[in-house]
């Protein structure tokens, strides 16, 4: 497995946010005209109807470590849950409570709540707790990646691309190129994801039996991310048009090398292997 590092490698290892991210799979499937984040475990996919399944340790969330968010979380919706009906709402001096703030800290992470989906006004000058916020009560908090785990799932990831191309002949794509980039491209040894983008192609018409069914553009697309994220929950994958839209830093692992029947002869080469058969054929005589 070659890792071909294209852009400078030398990104800080610094942590960040959970704050959602906006995304757009149907627009950025239809063509690869842009990036498309399919995989992300704790950001973009908690606002489409995923559930958060894992905090990682040594990130901060709204200011706040995992662990302590999740805590606090707790704390809050045990609270709400013991108020009755018209009364358990949150307010700066209850998260203070519940997280354990001061009341600076505490009006911080309200308008961080607030304009992360965490809460909403109730309309009567508190605010609920949303969808999202229970998940992260819920989720668990989970060590980082280690280097060593991160390499042996690229290697997993580069089979599994091989094994898409050569035996998934009732999905019309092929994975033409798999780069690594986000944390793998720095010097940490723990990783809080790992992120792959993937350069999609066409397969050649003729390669599915008859009788198998070709899988439809959005199906297709979502078995390949699916079978990628299968692999693990530090897993993130990006769809995206060519190596020119990859985040950078980033290291190429995989490439698709066509095998001799992946792709019609050019026309040239058929005339001249044309030619050379019949010049045997006559020099036999």
């Amino acid at each position: 497995m070659d890792l071909i590092n294209l852009g400078s490698s030398d990104m800080p290892a610094r942590k960040s946010d959970s704050r959602p991210l906006p995304s757009t799979p149907r627009e950025a499937a239809g063509g690869f005209r842009s990036t498309v984040i399919l995989g992300a475990p704790d950001r973009s996919l908690a606002l489409q109807g995923a559930t958060i399944r894992r905090l990682v340790a040594d990130r901060t969330y709204f200011g706040l470590e995992a662990q302590a968010l999740r805590a606090g979380a707790e704390r809050a919706l045990a609270r709400l849950s013991a108020k009755p009906p018209g009364q358990s709402r949150i307010d700066v001096r209850s998260l203070g409570e519940d997280f354990r703030l001061d009341p600076a800290a505490s009006s911080a992470l309200h308008r961080e709540f607030l304009m992360g989906g965490l809460i909403h006004p109730d309309g009567a000058g508190g605010y609920l707790p949303s969808r999202l916020f229970r998940q992260y009560a819920l989720a668990c908090v989970v060590a980082p990646l280690s280097r060593a785990r991160a390499k042996g799932l690229i290697a997993q990831a580069c089979g599994l691309a091989e094994r898409i191309n050569a035996e998934w002949v009732s999905n019309p794509y092929q994975i033409k190129m798999v780069a690594v980039s986000g944390h793998y491209m720095s010097q940490r040894e723990q990783l809080s994801d790992l992120s792959f983008s993937l350069v999609l192609g066409r397969r050649r018409e003729g390669r599915a039996p008859d009788s198998l069914p070709i899988a439809s553009k959005d199906d297709a697309l979502r078995q390949i991310v699916e079978a990628l994220n299968a692999l693990s929950s530090f897993i993130v994958v990006r769809i995206v048009a060519d190596g020119h839209t990859v985040q950078r830093p980033f290291g190429v692992v995989f490439r698709h090398t066509h095998d001799v029947g992946d792709a019609p002869a050019p026309p040239l080469n058929r005339l001249r292997a044309w030619g050379a058969a019949i010049t045997r054929r006559l020099a036999s005589r």
